[in-house]
């Protein structure tokens, strides 16, 4: 019978005779803590070797309060660098323009818009009085001196955007 072409699953590869290597016992996952009791000797020196160390950092605290009696003092060191940047935040909110930076365009527009707007009732006034035809001919028209400076007032700002219309189209 053929071995299978295609194999699935976790495949290892099987070694064909040589010499056995020795397996080496899995290190426990909860460290030294195993339930393999160890000798008192053992304990003795882990503990021996932990005061060690902690007396050695102990000595390298001691060395390094001498030499700088703040290196341990974190708080003020954060309590410092919240200050500087409570600080410099202030300096950007004053020195910023409080001002909205958009609202002239918006103020423009809106201005744009009610002009063309004023010129379209104007308009829609005028084709009425062509519509009403020779009915008021015969009556007098009264005009106010503000709505004849309104008048002159669009009459220049459509000569105006004219003149942009002709800078603005390219010349060939």
């Amino acid at each position: 019978m053929a071995l299978p072409t295609k194999q699935y699953g976790l495949i290892l590869p099987q070694k064909k005779g040589g010499s056995k290597t020795a397996i080496l016992p899995k290190p426990s996952v909860f460290g030294d803590d195993s339930d393999d009791e160890t000798s008192v000797g053992e304990t003795l020196q882990k503990e021996a070797i932990k005061k060690k160390m902690m007396k050695q950092t102990r000595l390298e605290m001691q060395k390094a309060l001498e030499q700088d009696s703040t290196v341990y003092d974190y708080d003020a060191v954060y309590e410092d660098m919240q200050k500087q940047k409570h600080e410099s935040n202030k300096k950007v909110l004053e020195g910023a323009d409080k001002r909205p930076k958009y609202i002239h365009q918006l103020m423009k527009a809106v201005e744009e818009r009610k002009k063309e707007q004023e010129r379209r009732d104007e308009r829609k006034i005028q084709k009425e009085r062509e519509a009403e035809g020779e009915k008021f001919a015969d009556k007098e028209a009264y005009v106010t001196s503000a709505y004849k400076k309104k008048l002159e007032e669009q009459k220049e700002e459509e000569e105006r955007e004219r003149r942009q219309a002709e800078i603005e189209e390219p010349v060939e």
